[in-house]
């Protein structure tokens, strides 16, 4: 179900009629992936795959591999948000990377440093709109079939860039003490959560700096 737009050209959020009608065509039982022939096949004809919280990860993934193989040992990668870095700006020195404060997209919450990793963001303050005086964005909770409303943004730092991008879209839809159990059961992963308040949890493997 997408938004669409009134007559005055403001959108409008679909009814729940129409969420619940496209919920029924969510199920991953649905996508059958033949691994060996290399296909997809999708049983429900109704059903369509959004690559959206993972394909651009992936492309990052790929050209980040891509540079390594080819004999790069410094290098910052910045596709739209999704950064991937190989080794650190110098021997001593990882990369720096500000990760946006949600309340003011214009300022930072905080900074880290990055060496040998990719760090995704997904957030509530780029693609959304707003209607009544909610703000009504992108990524949808499956619970409740409305935008996430647990965080402003979180934030994965892991080695491969499309297993960030997938994770930090999951955990936006979970709660603190849910994601945080999930990312502490993930050898090398680690994440930073930004409430809508601007408080800032972040796990003990994260490089902060001031």
């Amino acid at each position: 179900a997408r938004a669409n737009a009134d007559s005055s050209g403001i959108s409008v959020p679909p009814s729940e009629e129409a969420l619940l009608r496209a919920a029924d065509h969510t199920s991953i039982d649905s996508v059958i992936i033949d691994k060996e022939g290399g296909t997809v096949e999708i049983t429900d004809p109704d059903l369509r795959i959004d690559v959206g919280a993972i394909g651009k990860g992936y492309a990052v993934e790929k050209a980040r591999l891509a540079l390594i193989e080819r004999g790069v040992t410094s290098y910052a990668l910045n596709i739209g948000g999704n950064i991937a870095v190989i080794g650190g700006k110098t021997e001593d020195e990882g990369w720096r990377t500000a990760i946006r404060s949600p309340l003011d997209p214009s300022s930072y919450s905080l900074y880290v440093e990055l060496t040998n990793v990719s760090c995704v963001t997904s957030g509530s303050y780029e693609r959304y709109f707003v209607r009544e005086g909610k703000r009504y964005h992108h990524v949808i909770d499956p619970d409740t079939l409305m935008p996430a409303e647990y965080f402003g943004s979180v934030t994965v730092i892991t080695e491969d860039s499309g297993l960030a991008d997938a994770l930090s879209t999951a955990l936006f839809c979970m709660s603190y003490e849910d994601g945080a159990e999930l990312v502490a059961s993930l050898p090398g992963v680690e994440a930073v959560w930004i409430s809508d308040s601007g408080e800032v949890k972040y796990t003990s493997g994260v490089k902060v700096l001031s």
